[in-house]
């Protein structure tokens, strides 16, 4: 049974909808009523008014029996007495809640209200309109009503009505701000004093770069408002105008069921100010500029159909950190509407999430429970955005994936412990050790160029000694820069003890060991056991066929070890003398990797033998 739309009564989809107009009446009460006994008193209001004929009562029943027989000429008699039953009072249609379009209505609407209270925003937006898509037009469009009907209707409506508010809330929640303007373009027009569509109009028009327009709309109602009824606009839509003449400050209000958010109303940010995450660039930022001018070509190619993602590896100590955000600052001014930045080491990719959607929406936003549907909620935040995300630390696609947003605008710079890729990715970089004149730039830019220069043979040495690891030059030259009595030749020797060499190249969070000590602990047991086999007695490129035998596995199952280290760059592959790929490798591990891996063998001598 149809209510939602023009009257239908259907029995195996055919329709015996009654065309009397009373009797259509007295069926749509009690349709409308279902399940529920609809009192003799209010059918006699609906089809006569306050004063009803005298034979009123008789009247009715003569419609109630006409009804029945309707029923009961499309079903078997004894049922029809069983759907429209007879009360001491009046009268019921008992019908199953799946047969009736409003009931379906009802659970629909009540399932999005739930996601929305939820945070399944996604979810939400998909049952409000699947609740909306039952109706077919205004509710008994066909009937000609009386007045306790002209109720019902009015309270369908209003339903409806909300419905259709809360619906627009998620979509603009959402950011569909650009698909919901001439929607709500046409509904403002239906009802000229609603103030509640004029506002989301205004702000689906703000946020879609078209401000001039959000603010005739407020000349508009507010005409229209003085004209008829004589009054302004409430304060909500004032204080909405006042922040987009203002040039657009948050604007906060409330669903209909009763969720306060943070709406956007005029930075693409959701509230406050947008997201600037990204952590303070170095004051001196040294070498890398082949690696930075892709970095930047890319971000500066017209936008394609995905954002831009730059992945960047390297060994333990390379500087991938400080040359993502390095790299991020020089280019985060084309990100104006925010930067965004999470450590995956520290925290998992549901949290990152949940960190990302509060700085974009508020810090009390509702948030969903899975990591699933909150990646489904920040992409569509980010879809028509221009956001920076930066990613530090990361060792599998799976931590990446649900954090890469949508946007063509936005893009992604990642710093990754292993070689990663996956069909997103528009870059990948590998960041080789510093040159000897980098490498001295970076040891001048600490301790000064008169100390540095003092010696140069001393200084020579330290850089040799740190093999372009821009992490155990700072870690060398802070030392001195805390030991100004030092000279350089005296680091020299203390580091010239491979003993005490990672003691030494350690100063406060600059750690050579713990780096190293943070990818091996990535590894699967039997990678794991094979860097602490091997790289202590590396002094040497290593052979596939010694590296077999030190593992005592055949070759096929040794190189496969091995190019695992090589993806954490925990082993340097060099060709055996061929030219092409064909050619056998050797596998070289550089001095800071073997006594990393020479000391952890000598903590731990179990672990290095499984």
């Amino acid at each position: 049974m149809r209510v939602l739309g023009q009257f239908e009564v259907l029995r195996g989809g055919v329709a015996i909808t009654p065309t009397p107009p009373k009797m259509r009446q007295v069926f749509a009460l009690l349709a409308v009523n279902a399940n529920s006994v609809v009192r003799t008193e209010s059918f006699m209001e609906e089809l006569w008014g306050p004063r009803p004929p005298s034979k009123a009562n008789t009247t009715l029943q003569t419609y109630v029996s006409h009804l029945r027989k309707i029923l009961a000429s499309s079903e078997r008699a004894e049922l029809a007495d069983s759907v429209l039953r007879t009360h001491r009072v009046g009268y019921s249609l008992d019908l199953p809640s799946e047969s009736l379009d409003v009931q379906h209505f009802a659970e629909l609407a009540q399932r999005g209200r739930a996601e929305l209270e939820s945070g399944m925003y996604e979810n939400a937006a998909d049952s409000l309109r699947s609740a909306l898509a039952v109706w077919r037009g205004s509710a008994l469009s066909d009937v000609q009503p009386g007045p306790v009907l002209k109720t019902h209707i009015a309270r369908l409506e209003e339903s409806r009505s909300s419905v259709t508010e809360q619906r627009m809330e998620v979509d603009l929640l959402l950011g569909r701000h650009h698909q919901l303007i001439a929607e709500l373009g046409t509904l403002v027009r239906q009802y000229p004093t609603h103030e509640g569509l004029h506002g989301k109009l205004m702000l689906a028009l703000h946020r879609a770069g078209r401000r001039s327009e959000a603010l005739r709309v407020f000349q508009t109602i507010r005409s229209t408002l003085v004209a008829k009824l004589g009054i302004e606009p409430g304060p909500e839509l004032q204080k909405l105008h006042r922040s987009l003449l203002a040039g657009g400050a948050d604007h906060t209000e409330s669903t209909p069921s009763g969720l306060t958010v943070v709406r956007e109303s005029g930075r693409d940010a959701g509230w406050g100010e947008p997201p600037a995450q990204l952590p303070p660039d170095l004051p001196a930022f040294i070498g890398r500029s082949d690696e930075l001018g892709k970095v930047e070509a890319l971000m500066l190619r017209p936008p394609s159909s995905a954002p831009p993602v730059v992945t960047v590896t390297g060994p333990p100590g390379s500087g991938k950190s400080a040359f993502c955000i390095h790299a991020a600052n020089r280019v985060r001014a084309r990100f104006s509407q925010g930067q965004l930045y999470a450590d995956l080491a520290t925290t998992e990719p549901a949290e990152v999430l949940a960190g990302f959607l509060r700085a974009l929406r508020g810090p009390h936003i509702p948030l969903p429970a899975t990591l699933e549907e909150r990646s489904q909620l920040f992409r569509s935040w980010t879809a028509q955005r221009k956001l920076l995300v930066v990613l530090d630390n990361a060792t599998s696609t799976g931590q990446v994936a649900p954090l890469v947003p949508t946007g063509q605008r936005c893009a992604v710079i990642v710093s990754c412990r292993r070689r990663l890729h996956w069909r997103s990715v528009g870059l990948m970089l590998d960041l080789p050790p510093l040159s000897p004149g980098e490498s001295t730039d970076l040891l001048v830019s600490v301790i000064g160029q008169p100390r540095a220069g003092r010696d140069d043979a001393a200084a020579a040495a330290l850089l040799r000694l740190c093999g372009g690891s821009p992490l155990a030059i700072l870690a060398a030259a802070t030392r001195l820069a805390l030991r100004p009595h030092w000279s350089v030749a005296r680091l020299v020797e203390r580091l010239a003890a491979e003993d005490q060499r990672l003691r030494e190249l350690t100063s406060g969070k600059l750690d050579v060991r713990a780096s190293v000590e943070a990818s091996v602990a990535e590894l699967d047991a039997d990678a794991r056991a094979a860097f602490l086999a091997l790289a202590p007695h590396a002094k040497e490129p290593l052979p596939l066929e010694d590296a077999a035998k030190l593992l005592n596995l055949d070759e096929y199952h040794a190189e496969s070890v091995l190019e695992r280290l090589v993806e954490f760059h925990l082993a340097i592959p060099e060709t055996g003398g061929a030219a092409d790929f064909a050619g056998w490798f050797r596998y070289r591990f550089p001095p800071l990797l073997r006594l990393t891996a020479q000391a952890m063998a000598e903590a731990d001598p179990i672990g290095a033998q499984h």
